[in-house]
């Protein structure tokens, strides 16, 4: 895809001007149901782990929150770090910037409410018993949570608050991979799980609730070409991710493979396969949706070649 909106954008670059571009007023789900998705198989996860872990029933939510909110927050901050640029190539400047603009200032709202979440998960490290020993610990893991929420209600705009924020995220996914895995290979193996889930679900967020709507407002061609490129480096990333969640997600299942098959049908060992199944949901999920244009609700951003077969009725 990446060459198709290379091609497009530089060599075509004033054919693509007289083209138009058609926005549909239904919002595509299958993004919605991917987040869904994922967002229940981290829950069975968290409550997997956080019984392996002492964790009492009451605590279970809040630990998960506590993980959920934080991966909200990661990839969120590496969209508007990394995917979302200020100049594209052979995108027209100033139709990028208003709609940079436009992301931008939804996407503040956006991490304010992300920041609620953040602020309102610091308390999942009062609900892990072994860090009733390790007080040093534990305080670090709510100061980061605290400190994060407070860098996101600040907004996103500025690339320095938002580097800050990204930076105390990934602290705090290695903080939890030392209380979940402890040290070694585990850590690991933890640390990648984490950080795959983050990559994907807090990316989901911005895709859904930032780029999409900023791709309403702004239905022109160079608006789609930017919107495309951002879009097709999230699936990049995906497509690491996706595998990775499932081969290390796997590794840490494999310790408890000599269980008699019972268990797995029981719970809490029937939350592993029911993990399974939701990740399996969700690349059949991710395959499907540029194939049947559901990644945004713009024509062009799924697939620019779309553009050529519009019904022209938006300028």
């Amino acid at each position: 895809m990446s060459e198709s909106i290379g091609h497009l954008g530089v060599r075509d670059g004033a054919r693509v001007q007289t083209l138009q571009v058609v926005v549909r007023e239904e919002t595509p789900f299958l993004p919605k149901v991917a987040f869904v998705l994922i967002s229940l198989a981290s829950l069975g996860g968290a409550v997997f782990t956080g019984l392996g872990l002492g964790v009492a029933p009451a605590g279970l939510g809040l630990r998960w929150l506590t993980l959920w909110s934080l991966a909200l927050a990661g990839g969120f901050l590496l969209w508007r770090l990394v995917y979302l640029r200020s100049t594209e190539p052979g995108v027209d400047q100033s139709r990028l910037e208003a709609l940079n603009h436009t992301a931008l200032a939804r996407a503040d709202r956006v991490a304010r409410m992300v920041a609620v979440l953040v602020l309102a998960g610091a308390a999942g490290a009062f609900v892990v018993p072994h860090l009733d020993g390790a007080p040093l610990q534990r305080g670090l893991l709510v100061a980061g949570s605290v400190l994060l929420a407070g860098l996101l209600a600040l907004g996103v705009q500025r690339r320095t608050v938002a580097a800050a924020a990204l930076t105390v995220v990934a602290l705090l996914l290695l903080g939890w991979a030392i209380t979940d895995a402890g040290t070694g290979w585990p850590l690991f193996v933890r640390l990648l799980h984490l950080s795959a889930f983050t990559l994907w679900l807090g990316g989901a967020l911005w895709n859904i609730a930032v780029a999409m709507p900023a791709g309403r407002q702004h239905a022109n061609v160079p608006a789609v070409l930017a919107g495309a490129k951002q879009l097709d480096r999230f699936r990049w990333v995906v497509r690491f991710a996706l595998p990775a969640i499932i081969v290390t997600g796997l590794v840490m299942a494999g310790a408890f493979r000599a269980l008699p098959l019972d268990w797995w049908t029981s719970f809490p060992g029937v939350l592993i396969p029911l993990k399974v199944l939701a990740i399996v949901a969700l690349v059949v999920v991710f395959i499907t949706c540029p194939l049947f244009r559901h990644c945004s609700p713009v024509q062009g951003v799924c697939n620019v070649d779309d553009l050529d077969r519009s019904e022209r009725t938006e300028p």
